[in-house]
């Protein structure tokens, strides 16, 4: 033990221990949390992962005794759901603090763990024989899967295809919307998830960038989909539809706008803006039946009223699910019809037009294509390989309408052809960050994100 540690030991506290003693479990697992999270700001991360693996995994005396008592006091008890929910806080208490000093390492080892042989031996000691046991459910569960790949290790257990992990910001989107997980869990997997995304940026604008370049100074780049060289005539073909910037102020005007509506003209004028209004010759019926219909029905009795933050929000997130899922929460028809005709690009402009609105709504959209990944999931590449390509047209699209980065369409000065033509080779793509702050320096760099508080109409 280092001399620092011996200087942070805790005493023990007769008192603290009758506390605990005495049948609060909650009182047991605020001891737990409070021990780790003291020792987090003193301790180098070895001597905190072998506290952890005396206190969690061997059932021994740690540097604080009540911390030692309080975990007793839980499996005397016979608390087993309280137990993984205080072993997962305190692993993901640590992790935050880990990550964000870029030691994705030490989480790494913390997962790895649970993967002792000791856990599996047989033991007379009643208390350790039921912690045992616990934690060999433990490692069986989605939770310790979980744990497992937002450490950067790969699942003991996979619940997916290798394709799907591909697209794991999504997934990542199921853990910090879900309220029933703690507070740290949900921090760490929003951070990471952004950081994959920053990450993808990153990586599709270095290798349009070399891709679209012939200078031989332009370093090399893997490509971060699947798409091939097809990506870069994708990006022209979504720049040359109007220009990233032209699709940001048409979704602010019509915010504006929709400030003065009642709910029955928001409807109306929000399936006009996205292009699928029922009096569109080039509305599909796919497309009436599963989003038009479904939406001017929605919350009908309230049509009179003035549009307000919350009828903007439901109706937001209705319109993605309509576009994107059905009643089962399995792919819609209009989605299903798009991948058998390899039309990705049409679903993808509906879908960011109507996040472009509101930032705050692309939650909305991850989290309904993190349940079509899961219910893909169950097939192997070659099976859903026109929803793959869906997913990779769609995190370009997304790619090009962040706000962190602006992407232009150049037109080269010998080029003769105009911009209406359908040859895009006479134009380059330029990509600039807005901010260099937001770079990836890599993924273990995982720093603290701010909440953004929704916009708000003006009180009806």
């Amino acid at each position: 033990m280092t001399k620092n540690l011996q200087q942070h030991k805790y005493s023990q506290n007769s008192e603290q221990l009758t506390d605990i003693t005495s049948g609060s479990i909650n009182k047991a697992q605020e001891v737990i949390y409070d021990f780790f999270l003291a020792i987090i700001k003193s301790y180098r991360p070895e001597d905190i992962l072998d506290q952890f693996n005396r206190l969690f995994i061997l059932y021994e005396e740690v540097d604080n005794i009540s911390a030692y008592y309080a975990l007793g006091e839980i499996i005397f008890h016979n608390k087993e759901l309280e137990f993984k929910n205080t072993l997962l806080r305190c692993c993901y208490i640590l992790n935050n603090n880990w990550a964000i000093n870029s030691n994705i390492e030490a989480c790494r080892q913390l997962a790895d763990l649970f993967l002792t042989d000791s856990i599996g031996i047989s033991t007379k000691i009643t208390k350790l024989r039921t912690l045992r046991s616990w934690l060999q459910n433990f490692v069986q569960s989605d939770d310790y899967n979980t744990l497992r790949s937002l450490s950067g290790r790969s699942s003991v257990y996979k619940h997916y295809y290798n394709w799907s992990e591909r697209f794991s910001s999504y997934l990542l989107t199921l853990d910090y919307t879900n309220y029933s997980k703690s507070q740290e869990q949900r921090e760490y997997a929003e951070n990471l998830s952004r950081k994959l995304k920053k990450q993808f940026k990153f990586d599709l604008a270095l290798y349009t960038a070399r891709l679209d370049s012939k200078s031989t100074l332009v370093p090399q780049q893997s490509n971060p989909t699947s798409l091939g060289n097809d990506v870069l005539i994708l990006v022209k073909r979504i720049l040359n539809k109007q220009g990233s910037q032209n699709f940001r102020n048409n979704a602010k005007a019509f915010y504006q706008q929709a400030r003065n509506m009642s709910y029955f003209e928001f409807k109306e004028s929000l399936l006009k803006y996205i292009g699928i209004s029922s009096d569109n010759l080039d509305t599909s019926e796919v497309i009436r039946v599963t989003v038009v219909q479904k939406l001017m029905y929605l919350q009908k009795h309230r049509d009179h009223e003035e549009m307000n933050k919350s009828f903007l929000f439901i109706t937001l997130n209705r319109v993605l699910q309509y576009l994107l899922l059905n009643e089962r929460r399995q792919p819609s028809d209009f989605l299903q019809l798009s991948l058998e005709s390899n039309n990705y690009l049409t679903p993808v402009i509906f879908l960011i037009k109507t996040i472009l609105i509101v930032a705050e709504s692309r939650v909305y959209l991850e989290s309904h294509i993190a349940e079509l990944i899961r219910f893909y999931s169950s097939y192997n590449e070659s099976e859903c390989r026109s929803f793959i390509n869906f997913l990779d047209v769609l995190n370009v699209t997304l790619a090009i309408f962040d706000d962190d980065t602006n992407y232009s369409l150049i037109k080269m000065k010998n080029a003769e052809a105009e911009m209406v033509s359908l040859d895009l080779d006479h134009y380059r793509i330029f990509s600039q960050v807005k901010s260099y702050e937001n770079l990836p320096k890599n993924l273990t760099n995982i720093q603290n994100t701010t909440q953004t508080l929704p916009p708000s109409f003006p009180n009806p």
